[in-house]
C-alpha cells in the first residue's frame, strides 16, 4: 500500500536563506548548499527548522527546479536535510548521526556567552535611556 502524504501546509514558518549577493560569481547551486552548511555550522539553522519551498529557493537563487532538487539531494546525502514524513515536498534541517558534532568547543562557547552578555547589558542600558526620554524623565 502506497503511503500518501498530506499537502504541505500553507504559511509554515521556514528558515530564511540569504540568497546570493548580487556580485557573487559562485555557482548559485553551490552557493545554496554553502549557505545551508554555513547556517548549520553557525547554528542559525537548527534541527527541525523547515526548509523553504522549492519555488521560493528557485526565485531566491535563480535556479531551475531541477537544480534545486539536485542541491536538496546533495544536502540530504550530507545528512543536513531530511524529507518530512507527513508532508509532501517538505524538508527540514536534521544533522545526521554520522556527521561530526557541530557544537562549538567549550572555550568558544564560553567566549560567545560572554560576548552576548556584554551586548545584552549594553542594549539594556540603551533601552533604559530611551525609556527615560520617552517617559519624560530625562535627567540630563
Amino acid at each position: 500500500m502506497a503511503e500518501t502524504k498530506r499537502e504541505r501546509p500553507a504559511g509554515l514558518d521556514t528558515l530564511s536563506l540569504p540568497g546570493p549577493p548580487s556580485d557573487d560569481q559562485e555557482n548559485p547551486a553551490e552557493r545554496l548548499m554553502g549557505d545551508v552548511r554555513h547556517g548549520v555550522e553557525q547554528r542559525r539553522y537548527l534541527r527541525g527548522m523547515i526548509f523553504p519551498e522549492i519555488a521560493v529557493v528557485e526565485r531566491l537563487y535563480g535556479l531551475s527546479e531541477k537544480e534545486v532538487r539536485s542541491a536538496i539531494r546533495r544536502l540530504r546525502d550530507e545528512e543536513l536535510l531530511q524529507l518530512h514524513d507527513d508532508y509532501q515536498e517538505t524538508y527540514f534541517i536534521d544533522v545526521g548521526r554520522g556527521a561530526p558534532s557541530r557544537e562549538p568547543a567549550g572555550a568558544e562557547l564560553v567566549a560567545q556567552v560572554a560576548e552576548l552578555t556584554t551586548r545584552l547589558q549594553e542594549l539594556s542600558s540603551r533601552v533604559q535611556a530611551l525609556e527615560a526620554i520617552v517617559m519624560g524623565r530625562d535627567e540630563r
